[in-house]
């Protein structure tokens, strides 16, 4: 298979706009429809207008979920703002036509604006946590919006509220009412805010990366919450994402986006199966699969189950780990206590990847974190390299260091990226100042940045090369073993990629072991040698990658593998559509 370009060298796309063909939709269908619509931003220098967003022609109907598909910058989520009305106060939004649900955008003010968001349209952001209020209690801030929107009376709303929860599969919708924001789960706030979108009955409902921070069982019940909701209450979705697989699923009509450009319009079945913008074809090739013969039992694809390496000694070594956490209870009460890991034992081998799989809560980060130093195991034992690492001076010399999921909440936003990657180091006796310099030049260039990133901050950095720095950082003090928590599940896919080739190759060029953790199983299987799985903090199944996602022995690790997402539209597990991909498909082609 030929490499596919690399998306800088790709032509610029505005010469070559596929555009798509002419929806079949009565205009009592249409809620939504843009005709050249761009977003300008007038610099605060007063310097040339910059057109960040241009010629997009986008078209929602009732029941239609349409995608909008791009990387970071794109321009996708201001496309989003100005349909509500959100743009930075700079901003300035223009357009041939701009319809929502009858109402002409362009002719809006304050007021109308007001009316319309919650009423007309109804969002959903990707962090239900940073979006409700932590001070209201779910049923006062899903009553908010039926007072305001629909003038309900106290009673109506309560029985509204908790009729909400329940068609969001929510359970003891009653009792929820009172509870905080913090008291729920991550897929709980999702079907929370989901509800609220819902409350003022709006035409449009848009979800921005909806399902990006959660594991793929608790994805699949709101992806299929949100087609549910979408036809049954004749809501049209525009969905944001950069999830290809999410796309294939629940997507009726797609439009890639691309520096504030569509360049790719089509159905999705016809852009998955015959993709024609350049652009297009790099994000399908871009996606992580798992290879088909491997998702088949070894047995029909006529494999043996690999053994575990033995060869090589453990660096690593857990045996009957265990951690608790004080749940707080009113003064009156006992705490109680919450077993967060249960006799976790595993070992890695020296120069091995092991990823640690499981959906949220089950004790991974925990786990994780222990093994770093930055929580204590209240039982079991822990050994790195044959030493335990329960003793302090054993634990002070580990070789061991963490890269986290966000990079921007990683590193300080008041130190330049040179400082930022040699801080372990500084403290050191012997480092001058120059040396540091060049040693955090040498540790960019290792990670594919350039030396004039010394000086920058955080916030001057794209999110991937933020979590380039973060490697760079971790690799400061030369590891033996690197965890990696989550550490591409934020990213862009196209960076995503780039991050995963990265760690392989500093694995193999310094003889790293490492700790993988993702809920993207996808990613799991691109960079490990071995899997442990985790259910309520105890193993439920552990061994070779290629045993574990080809022959899974528990029930657990078979609904893990049956929730990933297929990229194939004609399979989504959501709509029922005709099959149109052809088999050989370049764009649906099985790689590793």
């Amino acid at each position: 298979m030929t490499a596919a370009p690399n998306l800088a060298q790709l032509a610029n796309p505005a010469s070559a706009i596929i555009r798509p063909a002419a929806l079949q939709a009565s205009p009592a269908d249409t809620v939504l429809r843009y005709r050249n619509a761009a977003v300008t931003l007038q610099p605060q220098d007063g310097g040339e207008p910059l057109r960040l967003v241009r010629g997009v022609d986008l078209e929602v109907q009732r029941r239609q979920v349409v995608a909008l598909v791009g990387e970071s910058g794109s321009g996708k989520t201001l496309t989003a703002l100005s349909v509500l009305g959100l743009l930075p106060g700079n901003a300035r939004f223009s357009a041939d036509e701009a319809m929502l649900n009858g109402r002409d955008l362009r002719q809006l003010d304050k007021a109308g604006w007001r009316s319309l968001r919650g009423a007309d349209v109804g969002i959903v952001f990707q962090e239900p946590l940073s979006s409700l209020n932590p001070v209201l209690t779910i049923g006062d801030q899903i009553e908010e919006v039926l007072y305001y929107k629909r003038q309900l009376t106290r009673r109506q709303r309560r029985a509204e509220a908790i009729d909400l929860l329940a068609r969001m599969g929510l359970p003891r919708p009653a009792q929820l009412l009172q509870d905080y924001p913090f008291q729920l789960s991550g897929g709980m706030r999702q079907r929370v805010m989901l509800a609220i979108a819902m409350a003022g009955e709006p035409a449009l409902l848009i979800a921005d990366e909806p399902t990006t921070a959660l594991d793929n069982t608790v994805q699949a019940q709101v992806l299929e919450l949100m087609v549910r909701t979408a036809e049954q209450s004749d809501v049209g979705v525009l969905l944001i994402t950069h999830d290809l697989s999410v796309v294939a699923q629940v997507a009726d009509q797609v439009h890639v986006m691309r520096q504030g450009e569509i360049v790719e319009s089509a159905p999705v079945q016809q852009l998955f199966a015959r993709p024609e913008a350049a652009y297009t074809r790099q994000l399908l090739a871009l996606a992580p699969r798992i290879p088909a013969v491997v998702r088949q039992p070894l047995a029909e694809a006529g494999l043996q189950a690999p053994q575990l390496a033995q060869e090589a000694p453990a660096i690593l070594q857990l045996d009957a780990v265990s951690k608790y956490y004080q749940q707080p209870r009113a003064w009156h009460f006992k705490a109680q206590k919450h077993l967060a890991l249960d006799s976790v034992s595993f070992s890695l081998q020296r120069g091995r990847t092991l990823g640690l799989v499981g959906e949220s809560g089950s004790g991974k980060s925990s786990l994780a974190r222990i093994i770093a130093g930055l929580a204590q195991a209240d039982g079991g034992q822990l050994r790195f390299d044959g030493a335990d690492l329960g003793d302090p001076a054993v634990r002070a010399g580990a070789s061991i260091q963490m890269v986290f999921q966000d990079p921007y909440a990683s590193l300080n936003p008041r130190m330049r990226i040179g400082q930022l990657i040699t801080e372990p180091l500084a403290e050191l006796p012997g480092w001058t100042a120059a040396q540091l310099r060049a040693q955090a030049a040498q540790l960019l260039q290792m990670v594919g940045l350039p030396a004039s990133a010394l000086d920058r901050f955080a916030h001057e950095l794209s999110g991937g090369q933020r979590q380039r720095v973060c490697i760079a950082r971790a690799l400061s003090v030369q590891p033996q073993l690197l965890i990696c928590d989550e550490p591409v599940s934020a990213l862009d896919v196209s960076v995503q990629a780039e991050i995963l080739a990265l760690l392989q190759r500093l694995k193999k060029d310094l003889q790293l072991s490492m700790v993988f953790i993702a809920h993207g199983l996808e990613s799991v299987y691109a960079i490990s040698d071995d899997i442990v799985v985790l259910e309520k903090g105890r193993v439920v199944e552990a061994g070779p990658r290629d045993q574990i996602f080809g022959a899974p022995r528990h029930a657990y690790t078979r609904s893990l593998l049956d929730a990933m997402l297929d990229i194939d539209p004609a399979r989504s597990r959501f709509k029922t559509r005709p099959a149109e991909t052809e088999p050989d498909s370049p764009a649906l082609a099985r790689v590793a």
